[in-house]
């Protein structure tokens, strides 16, 4: 199958908004994560193979944020306590945040995955993995594979598959050949809904691996994502993400205004995956009714979550905000969802004037 490239588009959508003071300080935001841990390959709390981690937890992350493609691999240690590392910021991240989130990946990790050798996790601006065995030689497994979906869509099950279809095949070639191997773009066809991708290969691939990688990422999205509003396909040579809300920053770099004639037969032979039916973490509660206000307090955040969450089209961001002002940082409802863990009991501080307080 031949991925063809699509032209450029400016984006103006609708748009719901939340705003906080530049004063207020926030921790990094809590990102929905998947993660994969082996069953066996255990190793020691006081072992050679924590020392390595180690290393590499405080190595690994500048390694990543100093390259012009916010990514990196490295090797730590001899046999048989040697560990192999992975890591990847998303293609339109910046260096200092691509640092923090990779700090934050490890940490995470070794709290999900404690005491085993093989662990990888997901997040939306990055993912990270290691394993005692070397993966890093092999540039065509993609696993492990997390397939995270949303809703459903109303429009006919036979249009969304060609809406899928016509996103990775237009884009896949464009972001294959990129310096990282990285590309968004949004389809605007007709009065069918419209679609944001974003898409990304590890940059160590070749262009043509990058493409095959997207072939598997392509089949996978028809077989699991078809007739969802929005969804990921996660792997570790490259990935996937599409919404009905702009998420990546900056203008699309495609703009799409034609559907595929049809869809052409997919081979249903894909990597095995572990399919979440939601785009909030498995375990996220559900978010309290009522309308959205922030406010500044003790460094708190006040919200009281909006009725309106299941309108995903009207989430997108306004993500040059601050760049035209020095007042102002800008947030969208997703984030709000993600820094709060869904708005969960566990990061409830109190009750404020404007509703209840949520430490994100």
């Amino acid at each position: 199958m031949k991925f063809l490239p699509s032209v450029h588009l400016p984006c103006h959508p609708w748009m719901a908004m939340v705003i906080l003071p530049l004063l207020l300080l926030l921790v990094p935001l809590a990102a929905a994560q998947w993660s994969s841990c082996s069953k066996s390959d255990d190793y020691k709390s006081n072992s050679t193979y924590v020392a390595n981690l180690s290393l590499l937890s405080s190595t690994l992350p500048k390694k990543a944020a100093s390259s012009t493609t916010l990514f990196a691999t490295s090797i730590m240690g001899n046999f048989p306590d040697i560990v192999y590392a992975l890591t990847l910021c998303r293609g339109d991240s910046n260096a200092s945040a691509c640092e923090s989130r990779v700090t934050t990946a490890f940490q995470d990790l070794l709290r999900l995955c404690p005491y085993k050798k093989n662990a990888a996790v997901y997040y939306d601006p990055c993912m990270l993995k290691f394993s005692n065995k070397n993966f890093l030689a092999t540039t065509t497994v993609n696993d492990p594979l997390f397939i995270v979906n949303t809703k459903n869509f109303t429009t006919n099950a036979d249009i969304t598959q060609r809406l899928l279809f016509t996103l990775i095949n237009s884009m896949a070639q464009l972001a294959a050949n990129s310096l990282r191997r990285f590309t968004t773009s949004r389809l605007d066809v007709g009065s069918s809904p419209t679609l944001y991708c974003l898409m990304q290969c590890m940059p160590d691939l070749i262009p043509h691996d990058c493409e095959s990688c997207f072939q598997d990422i392509l089949n996978s999205t028809l077989e699991y994502l078809g007739g969802k509003q929005g969804g990921r396909v996660l792997g570790t040579r490259c990935y996937m993400r599409y919404e009905m809300y702009p998420f990546f920053q900056g203008d699309p770099k495609l703009r799409i205004i034609n559907l595929a004639p049809h869809v052409p037969t997919i081979n249903n032979t894909t990597t095995p995956a572990t399919v979440y039916p939601q785009s909030q973490p498995p375990d996220a509660a559900p978010p309290p009714e009522g309308k959205v206000t922030v406010q500044e307090h003790n460094g708190k955040v006040s919200i009281n979550n909006q009725a309106a969450t299941n309108r995903p089209e009207e989430y997108a961001l306004v993500w040059r905000l601050e760049e035209r002002s020095s007042e102002f940082t800008l947030f969208d409802f997703p984030e709000i969802l993600q820094a709060t863990h869904n708005f969960s009991k566990e990061n409830l501080l109190g009750q404020g004037g404007f509703g209840p307080v949520y430490k994100g």
